[in-house]
């Protein structure tokens, strides 16, 4: 979500057509946002419930603005009248379609907040078809479908690679995603465990820890052959990238999948589970396979490593295809739904 909110308000910010914008920021304006040109107001607060239950409601309707985008979801239940139409984000339904995988106190928050969210916008962006008929099927309101707008996200910009971390070398499997139960990464552990790959290479994870891990964080750090880096930055992930011989993604379920992307935009292919929003992003630039099934998710990783031929074509349909995914596609479909619902 904050790649969401800083990629898109530069794209719109950057082209804006004629158009004026102005940021909503917690506290402080965003480091990455810092040299835009366009006016900044703060919030005093950093709390999400804050911010979402006292500051956006009174501030929104004082802006004089047409319309307001709320990336960071779910926008604020809570509406006063006379505040601009409201376009809001949704990415995806994991608290809905796999609640055992999700903290109660996320599940209860998103379930009471994001309904009235959705009665009260004037428009719904959603960054992949499968959210939307996850949306649909979740939330069966009279008015929803013609509400919805799919708008998929853009690759990342092109940062200059830096040094990869001490001790790696090119030739790894890569792993990226924050440490909750969806990303799946008990099941990878297991099938890196049976690779039959001689010599089998190194398993790198990057990502922080997240929610409802339990004991994974231990396991991954204990797994022999398996190095976990924490949070890194962009350029040691684009590093990281560029050197890993494939990414390993066998999420259970995603509303688009970021990482996929980036490692398309790379040239690197990828092993995904075949749930969620992954087939729809992937096409057949990545090998999919049951992210619930450690034998399929090992094999995959087998035959990725050991085919050179299946690793370059992946590489070149993943490049291509990562072309049609730009900031500024997102930002010219968001700024049409932006001035429909200002009209």
């Amino acid at each position: 979500m904050v790649t969401v909110a800083t990629e898109l308000a530069r794209a719109l910010v950057v082209d804006r057509d004629g158009d004026a914008y102005t940021l909503l920021c917690s506290r402080e304006r965003p480091e990455s946002l810092r040299d835009l040109d366009c006016e900044a107001v703060l919030a005093p607060y950093r709390h999400e419930l804050a911010l979402k239950l006292r500051w956006l409601p009174v501030v929104e309707s004082q802006l004089g603005g047409n319309a307001i985008l709320y990336p960071y979801w779910p926008s604020p239940p809570m509406r006063r009248t006379g505040a601009p139409p409201a376009a809001i984000f949704v990415y995806d339904l994991a608290f809905k379609l796999r609640p055992a995988e999700v903290p109660w106190q996320q599940r209860a928050y998103l379930g009471s907040i994001l309904g009235p969210a959705l009665r009260r916008a004037a428009a719904v962006l959603v960054i992949s078809q499968r959210t939307r008929q996850d949306l649909l099927d979740c939330y069966p309101m009279a008015d929803l479908d013609r509400k919805i707008s799919v708008v998929p996200l853009g690759a990342p910009r092109s940062v200059a690679p830096g040094p990869l971390p001490e001790g790696i070398e090119p030739g790894f499997i890569l792993a990226v995603g924050t440490i909750e139960p969806r990303k799946n990464y008990l099941r990878l552990l297991e099938a890196y465990r049976g690779l039959r790959t001689d010599p089998k290479p190194p398993l790198v994870i990057a990502g922080r820890a997240g929610w409802a891990y339990g004991d994974t964080l231990e396991r991954v750090k204990s797994e022999p052959g398996v190095r976990y880096l924490g949070h890194v930055d962009e350029p040691t992930l684009a590093a990281l990238y560029d050197a890993a011989a494939l990414l390993a993604f066998p999420s259970l379920y995603e509303g688009f999948g970021l990482p996929l992307l980036e490692a398309m935009a790379h040239g690197l292919p990828a092993v995904v589970g075949n749930t969620g929003a992954l087939p729809e992003l992937a096409g057949d630039a990545a090998l999919l396979v049951d992210p619930e099934d450690v034998n399929a998710i090992q094999v995959a990783l087998e035959h990725v490593l050991a085919d050179s031929e299946l690793r370059e074509r992946l590489a070149a349909g993943g490049k291509e295809r990562a072309k049609a995914f730009t900031w500024e596609r997102t930002a010219t479909r968001t700024r049409e739904v932006l001035r429909n619902i200002g009209r």
